[in-house]
């Protein structure tokens, strides 16, 4: 998907509402994360100063939710497309040091620079992991580690089977794109080999499995739409245009829906 697409999703559906976090997916896994950190006794206040860069940083609730937890001093940094997302970043987080681009062009930014965390949450299903793994290397300090939460194909099974239901394949023009176009890599496994084969030591990983539920069509576009987990997908068969007569269809005939994501949570340290 073209970036200017991506910005302007961000930038104009997703970035006021995206702190909502409609079924607390992205807020538990990133407490999940900053789980990972303090058992690696990463956020001690014995430590130096922790550099920290947030690659797809967002509104920068990873950074806040860090420095909230971390008993050691931060000081923040990120990268996003979205000039909304990061204006809200900066409004929380006043010294952060940010930059708005695409994170595939990382190597671009805060050059010279070394950071004994980095983190990415959330964005491989826009930037290929496999792209950003060595780049990630290179900006890590000797010992410093890489937060990786993503979600992966294994996501969405029930929305999957749903998105080719006839009757949205009838009220939508027959457009069903595939979901796994923007929930990648494939697994917990490939999120370990791509670790690996690229030079770092993996010192935690886990699958979550959240349960997501959609009693009606305005549940499903808070969390999928305006969240910005499905953006794309939704604007690709056009459900974001959908009318109120289509959408009492969809209640009758789609919804309720239960579903679950596939979440991969891995910390690693970049070996020398």
């Amino acid at each position: 998907m073209e970036s200017a697409v991506i910005q302007r999703q961000y930038d104009d559906v997703i970035a006021t509402q995206y702190d909502h976090d409609p079924q607390n997916t992205t807020g538990d896994s990133l407490d999940s994360a900053l789980d990972h950190l303090a058992a690696a006794g990463l956020l001690s206040d014995v430590l130096p100063v922790m550099r920290v860069l947030d690659i797809g940083m967002g509104t920068g609730m990873f950074l806040a939710k860090l420095r909230e937890r971390s008993q050691r001093a931060i000081e923040p940094y990120g990268i996003d497309i979205s000039r909304q997302m990061v204006a809200i970043a900066q409004r929380k987080i006043p010294d952060l040091v940010a930059a708005i681009d695409d994170g595939a062009n990382l190597e671009h930014h805060f050059q010279g620079e070394q950071f004994e965390l980095i983190a990415t949450h959330f964005v491989t299903g826009f930037v290929p992991m496999t792209h950003l793994a060595p780049r990630i290397h290179s900006k890590l300090a000797a010992d410093g580690v890489w937060s990786f939460v993503g979600g992966t194909t294994a996501g969405y099974r029930e929305l999957r089977r749903r998105a080719g239901h006839p009757v949205l394949r009838l009220l939508f023009g027959g457009r069903v794109p595939d979901l796994q176009d923007v929930i990648c890599p494939g697994s917990e496994r490939e999120v370990v080999t791509v670790l690996e084969q690229t030079g770092f030591e993996v010192l935690q990983a886990k699958t979550l499995e959240p349960k997501l539920s959609f009693p009606d069509f305005d549940s499903f576009m808070e969390f999928a739409y305006h969240g910005g987990w499905l953006t794309p997908f939704i604007e690709e068969i056009g459900l974001h245009r959908s009318r109120r007569w289509q959408q009492t269809i969809l209640n009758r005939l789609v919804f309720p829906v239960v579903d679950h994501h596939n979440i991969v949570l891995a910390l690693a340290r970049r070996r020398p």
